[in-house]
Parts: C-alpha cells; structure tokens; sequence
C-alpha cells in the first residue's frame, strides 16, 4: 500500500538533516508547490524547514487548451493510495508549464505525499525519494513547541509561499526573529548564499503595523518595469512590495494597497491574461480566499495603487483601498494558472463534500453545471439577442467542457 511505502520513506529520513544542496531525502512534509521550469519541482517541508528540488522527467508538451472535470477526486486519489478519503489533507496545487498535468501536495495521515494528475483521471503517485534531487535548510524556523489554538503547530507556517522568478526563489512564511514575517531569497540551483529580510504592514482592519503575521500567498507581477510581490495576508491586507528593496538583513514595510474583507484567509495570489476573440490580452490579479469569494483585479490598476500612498488609517470591518470585482468561486481550496484559456482548481463540491479537480474559464470563473438556472429548462427560448454565438454558443462551449454534450443546443 502507498502509505505504508510513505511511512517505510519516512522512518528512514527522520533524524537526517539536510545541508544546503544536498540530495534529498524524504520530507517530513509536502506542503507548498512551484514549478522553476518543466522538469523542476519545488516541494516546500515545513515540518523539516527545507525546500527540496525535485528533477522529473523529460515528457511531451501541449498545446492544447483541455478542460480537467475530474469531479469525486478525492474519492479517486482515496482509492489510488489505499487510504480512508478523511486520512487525505491536501495542501497545494500546481501546473506543469509544459504537459499541463497537475500536481498535488498531500498530507496522508501523517505521511508526506505528492501525486501527479492527468486530463484523463490518471492519478500517479510520485516516489520522492527516487527522484533526482537538491534541498536546502531554512535558517531560524518557528519554535515546535508553539502551538496555535492548541494544535496547529508554528512549524506549519514555515513556509507560506514559494514562486520562483529569475533564478530565484523567494520563500514567505514565519522565522524565530524580531520580526517574526520573513521573505528568503534563495539562488536556484541550490549552494548561493540566501538573503532574509524581514516585513511589516500596516494592517488597517486591525489598525496596526504587523510584523509577526506572515504573508499567506504572493504573486511576483512585473508593474510598469518594477519587479514586485503582490502579497496577501491573513483579514485580508493586500500589500505590493518591490523586490530591489528585498536585501539581505533589511527590514521593510509593503505598501497596503487594499483590505479585501476581515476574517478571511487568502490561499492564493495569481497573475494571468485573459484573451478576448480578437487574441488582445487584459492581464489581471486575482486573490482566491478560503472565508470569501476571490477578489479579480485589473494589473493597472495594482500597478496605479503600488504608486501611490497606501492605507495608513483605520478602515473598520473593510473593504477599502483598490476597488476589485468579486467572482463567484466559492468552495476553491487552491488554484492555478493552467493554460490561456482556464484556471485549475481544487474545489470542495458543496453538494457530495468531495474534492474535484476542475478547471475554470477564464473571464466567466463559474461553472456553469454547478447550479440549476433559468437557462436550463426545457422550454427556456433564447432571445434574439442571445442565439447564434452569443449567450446561446456560450453556454454551449461551457457545457462540452464540463462533460455535458449531450445538452449542446
């Protein structure tokens, strides 16, 4: 069985430590995913405070925009490793640049797990420790013994968030400081030294400048040349940050350009294009949150707030600062960037309770076999208005991507 192998892995693993750039050996943990090129994987151990490069092999890519409709994951990848559906935690997702495939992050009881999945439902379990592999230790991780609401350890919070941009890695989460909030710079391939600098914000729901609270999720977005964090934190600063101002032993302040919404936990930063028919591109931000809905927001206009005074007064309950347009994906656990044409999403199906693994179209982020609406009954009639390829073909292209041809009108 798959956790058996897992707990074979990990036993043997458990009292090494990991210098910098050496071979891998199993995590404690899978949390946080990125992809530095096609065949290099990023695998975040929180638990062991490391990062691990994984080298996979050399596959065929694709072009082809495919739509995943793997409904009842979670039921699947269940199966596949021989566990209970409840023993499964999943932690991250991430998009092969080149195949398309997606990738999972997983916590199986206690064991570390990532699987890979295709567009056909081929759930694959990776052997970690058989891959080609580097690691490199974080320095100053959170104490073991500090817990948050007695059992959610400080450790988990080591690492928040990888992406990688210009042979760098830049890793958010918690340290021992101060200043508790660390971004780490970190050369790829593994050996370089690593430059750590600590951030503040200017929380405005809470009316305070944080240093403690880490970023949660961050995107880095090129803004009018500046090559820039946009990050999220927890009730929900959104805060842009430069990275020329990330040196070694700095402390710096991001600028809060909005509060999105108190008692909320952003999971995901993500940056992309969307395409109009005529192939003119609209790039934008979008926040997936876990307690609210995303918020999508225009790159210029992050661009716009980035150059101007941020929030610096008490805003109440929120929201304040850059205006955003709130999209209706709700139940998303995690998110990513799959092609021009979708995002990839890890979605609790709020009818069944499982996990899907579905794609969304971009510029719409619903899908349209998620709820029954006027347009789905029998005797509906399309407005003139909306025949031909308008509403009607629309509807039609959302029905065959989501597995439903047989209701093309």
């Amino acid at each position: 069985m798959i956790l058996s192998s897992l707990k074979m892995l990990l036993s043997s693993a458990a009292v090494a430590t990991l210098p910098i750039a050496a071979m891998a050996e199993a995590p404690l943990s899978a949390t946080v995913l990125e992809f530095a090129d096609p065949t290099t994987l990023f695998v975040a151990d929180s638990a062991g405070a490391a990062i691990h490069a994984y080298r996979l092999p050399e596959a065929d890519a694709t072009t082809e925009s495919t739509a995943y409709k793997f409904e009842g994951f979670s039921r699947a990848l269940a199966d596949t490793l021989g566990v209970a559906e409840a023993d499964i935690t999943f932690n991250d997702l991430a998009v092969n640049p080149a195949t398309k495939a997606a990738f999972v992050s997983l916590t199986v009881g206690t064991m570390p797990a990532v699987v890979m999945v295709t567009f056909d439902g081929t759930i694959t379990p990776l052997d970690l420790a058989a891959l080609p592999a580097t690691s490199t230790q974080l320095g100053a991780a959170p104490d073991d013994g500090v817990t948050f609401w007695r059992n959610i350890p400080s450790a988990s919070l080591t690492v928040t968030d990888l992406d990688f941009s210009d042979g760098t890695l830049f890793v958010s989460g918690l340290s021992t400081g101060e200043f508790a909030s660390t971004l780490n710079q970190i050369p790829y391939p593994f050996g370089g030294d690593t430059q750590t600098t600590s951030v503040e914000i200017y929380h405005a729901v809470h009316d305070q400048m944080e240093t403690r609270a880490p970023i949660r999720a961050m995107e880095i977005v090129d803004l009018d040349g500046v090559r820039t964090i946009v990050a999220a934190y927890t009730c929900t600063p959104l805060v842009t940050l430069p990275t020329s101002g990330l040196t070694d032993g700095a402390h710096v302040t991001g600028n809060t350009i909005a509060e999105l919404g108190y008692g909320n936990t952003p999971l995901e930063v993500l940056s992309f294009a969307v395409y109009d028919q005529e192939q003119n591109a609209s790039n934008f931000v979008m926040v997936i949150n876990r307690e609210l809905q995303a918020n999508l927001i225009p790159l210029e206009a992050v661009a716009e707030a980035a150059n101007a005074p941020g929030l610096s007064q008490p805003v109440g309950m929120g929201p304040a600062g850059i205006a955003t347009t709130q999209t209706p994906m709700s139940g998303v656990y995690q998110a990513a960037d799959q092609d021009p044409q979708f995002l990839l999403t890890l979605k609790r199906n709020l009818d069944t309770g499982a996990m899907d693994l579905v794609s969304v179209r971009k510029g719409v982020y619903l899908r349209l076999s998620d709820f029954v609406s006027e347009y789905d009954f029998p005797d509906y009639v399309y407005a003139d208005n909306q025949a031909g390829q308008g509403m009607r073909g629309f509807h039609n292209l959302l029905k065959a991507e989501e597995g439903f041809p047989e209701l093309i009108e």
